[in-house]
């Protein structure tokens, strides 16, 4: 997990991830090359189940673990889907 990676949220269920290139499996997770020129997005149910959608404000890494997933706040914007 990256240092800039300093924000999370509950994760329960993934549902689409478009436009992220994974770089790395860690022991955390699995790393994702967020690239906003192919139009990036994370689908997923938070702990509530429900619905929201990641928005990428600019290029960055996310970490996604079987229940969080981990980005910085300045990169992302975080939607009801």
């Amino acid at each position: 997990m990256s240092i800039q990676e300093s924000n999370s949220i509950a994760c329960s269920e993934l549902i689409e991830l478009q436009g992220c290139k994974e770089i790395q499996t860690t022991k955390k997770g699995k790393q994702y090359l967020i690239d906003i020129s192919s139009s990036p997005r994370i689908l997923f149910k938070d702990g509530a189940s429900t619905k929201r959608q990641m928005l990428f404000k600019q290029n960055c890494t996310v970490t996604i673990t079987s229940e969080r997933i981990f980005y910085n706040r300045d990169n992302v914007e975080i939607k009801p889907a």
